[in-house]
Order: C-alpha cells, then sequence, then structure tokens
C-alpha cells in the first residue's frame, strides 16, 4: 500500500477567496481519491480552472475508484457473466465488460501491464483479493489468516495477457461493421484488479496533460503526495519536493524532511510502509503484499522514492520496489538503465541510523 510522504514547500503564495494568487499562479486544492490534491499553475489569462479540474478527478474515480459501486473497475470485479460479444481474439471462456470511457481506462490498463512485465510481477493489480483477505481493505486486520486460504487466492492474482486482457471487440450489424469498441476480459469472475498502486500517478499525469493543452507550461500538480512538476514556481526557480522522515506512526510533515529535491520537467512518487502495518504476535506486517507469497513483505525497505519523466511510471515502479527490496531493487535498475528511473530507498538496519541509498541522478537532484 501507498503512503503519501511528499509535501509542497516552494510557492509562498498570496490566498485570495478559495484560490492562492500571485503573479498569475493560482492554487486549486481538494479531495478526490480519498485523499487531498494540490494543483498550482500560472496563467496570464487569469482562468479559474477549478471545477474543470474537480470535474476531471471526479470523472476518474467513475472509472478507476474500487470505492465507487459504479464505476468501470467495481463493475468488472463484480462481473461474472459474459455478455454478448462477437469475441475476435479471445475465446467464448473468457468473461468480458466493454469499456465506453475516452481512453482513461485503457492508458491505465496498459501502463500497469508494461510495469507488471518489466518488474516480473513484482506490480500486479490483480493482488487486490489477497489486499481484501489480509483485511487492509477496511483497516482492519484479520485475526485468522490460513496458508491454504492465501495458495487458493494466489491462483487467481494472476495479471497475466492469457488471464487478464484489452482487446478490440468489432461492432457490427447485420454485414455493416461500424468498427471496434476496447474490451476488458478476464478468465476467471473471481478475479479483481485494483490500480490504487498507479492511479494517483496516473491522474496527476492526466491534469498535468489538460493544464498543459491549455498552454499552460509553469505547473505543479500534487494528488495524494505525487507529484508533476513543468517549468518553474512563482519564484522562477525549479520546484522543490520535500520527502518526510520514515517515522512510524507520524503524520505527514511531522517529522521534518528525509531530503528536498528540484523536480524540471518530470515527477516524483513515494511509497512506503512505516506508517501502515499491524503488528500481531510481536511481528509486524506491512501493508505492502507480495503478489507471489500472499504474504506482507517482510524485508527491511522502509522507503522509496522514485523520479521519473512520467507520474504513472515512478508511483508504478515505487509500488513494485517495495515488493522487491532494496538489493533486488538494485539489480533491477543495473539491468534496467533504458527505464531512466531515478531512486532514493531507505531501509531499517536496526540501529538509530536508517541506511540509505539512492542512484547518482537522484543525488544530483537533492538541494544542499
Amino acid at each position: 500500500m501507498k503512503v503519501v510522504t511528499l509535501l509542497l514547500i516552494t510557492f509562498l503564495l498570496v490566498r485570495c477567496g478559495d484560490k492562492v494568487v500571485s503573479n498569475n499562479f493560482f492554487q486549486v486544492t481538494g479531495y478526490a481519491q480519498g485523499t487531498t490534491y494540490s494543483i498550482v499553475y500560472q496563467d496570464s489569462l487569469k482562468r479559474d480552472l477549478s471545477n474543470s479540474i474537480d470535474s476531471l478527478l471526479k470523472d476518474y474515480d467513475s472509472y478507476l475508484s474500487t470505492y465507487v459501486d459504479t464505476s468501470l473497475i467495481s463493475q468488472f470485479n463484480n462481473s461474472e457473466y459474459s455478455p454478448a460479444s462477437s469475441k475476435t481474439s479471445w475465446n467464448n471462456d473468457f468473461l468480458d465488460l466493454e469499456i465506453q470511457s475516452d481512453g482513461i481506462f485503457e492508458d491505465c490498463f496498459k501502463a500497469a501491464k508494461e510495469i507488471y512485465h518489466e518488474t516480473d510481477g513484482a506490480f500486479n493489480p490483480a493482488v487486490y483479493p489477497l489486499v481484501k483477505y489480509w483485511g487492509f481493505l477496511d483497516g482492519k486486520p484479520r485475526d485468522d489468516i490460513f496458508q491454504y486460504e492465501i495458495d487458493s487466492i494466489l491462483k487467481i492474482v494472476n495479471f497475466s495477457d492469457s488471464m487478464i486482457n484489452l482487446y478490440a471487440d468489432t461492432v457490427s450489424k447485420g454485414d455493416v461493421l461500424f468498427g471496434s469498441t476496447p474490451v476488458i476480459a478476464k478468465l476467471n469472475g473471481s478475479m479483481k484488479i485494483d490500480f490504487n498502486g498507479i492511479a494517483q500517478g496516473h491522474s496527476v499525469d492526466i491534469i498535468g496533460r489538460y493544464l498543459l493543452s491549455l498552454g499552460i507550461n509553469n505547473l505543479m500538480v500534487e494528488v495524494g503526495g505525487e507529484v508533476l512538476c513543468k517549468g518553474v514556481n512563482n519564484k522562477n526557480t525549479y520546484w522543490q519536493i520535500g520527502v518526510d522522515k520514515p517515522v512510524e506512526n507520524s503524520s505527514p510533515g511531522s517529522k521534518g524532511f528525509q531530503f528536498v529535491v528540484h523536480v524540471n520537467n518530470g515527477a516524483i512518487a513515494t511509497s512506503g510502509n512505516y506508517r501502515k502495518f499491524y503488528e500481531k504476535d510481536g511481528i509486524k506486517y506491512a501493508h505492502t503484499i507480495n503478489p507471489k507469497t500472499g504474504n506482507p513483505v517482510q524485508h527491511s525497505l522502509l522507503s522509496v522514492t522514485v523520479a521519473a519523466d512520467k507520474c504513472v511510471d515512478a508511483d508504478g515502479y515505487a509500488t513494485a520496489f517495495m515488493v522487491m527490496g532494496m538489493e533486488q531493487t538494485k539489480k533491477f535498475l543495473n539491468a534496467n538503465p533504458e527505464l531512466h528511473l531515478e531512486v532514493y530507498m531507505i531501509a531499517s538496519s536496526g540501529k538509530e541510523e536508517h541506511e540509505v541509498w539512492m542512484t547518482k541522478g537522484f543525488q544530483n537532484l537533492i538541494v544542499d
């Protein structure tokens, strides 16, 4: 499970009504995806984009929120039947659901698939049934955990192309073809997916693209701590983002920053376990589930921060690296330099001071 650890520290603006205004910089804040968001942008036209941004985020939830019963992803998770379909590429054993959207669901699904394949399943949206089984969805951990039940659930924790996929379904009437519509299909009706490990970063990118389409080039978009920055802030310098120290049971910002980085035309996201865990019989169980074992991760990694070009990648890979642990993540980064990921990791060392490791590129981002 992701932990919000990023705090915004760079813009000193003057509040005006419900917005913040200074040198044509505006701030829009609100609630979405069960968390808060903050968007700062410079607009010489002084446009109030608060309603448009709020609508974008509400639309996003209507596609990808598992907490909205009528959302597209909830319909897919609850579907146990196969609608009439001409299924051009999958056979009739699959259960499918037509996707009637503006591409939001498809875009997120494809990004999740890519990271799933790149990380050999360490990032796996199909882990949803296990997260629910452990009681992490409602914050009420179970007392009765049985390995045989975990093993049974693992059979449907499979995000491979042969189990869950998108395909184009041909739409026709008689002999006339009207084109195709995207369809999401799953092999087993019990399979459920959850994009919480990537959705906030993906929604950040969508808002960023929206602002850029309006000719806004200086902007900062933050949803639940995942951040995308373009251009400069109101001081005409690169945006600066502070990341919390990994202190158990601390609230965001209460214990100071682990580091501050400048972000220039890129994104940054953090995942961690130090705020979300439970203790039973003297053992701490992290809220990050290893989709291969079905159990919470037991390694020493506390927090991972990833810098990338797109927030969806920073978010997704940060989630995956919390599953992998520090040593496996180092090997992954060495083997995949083409991904251009910069990473900062904090692990428990059993001593007062935590173990810290970062890529050379990340070190260059840190503000002295």
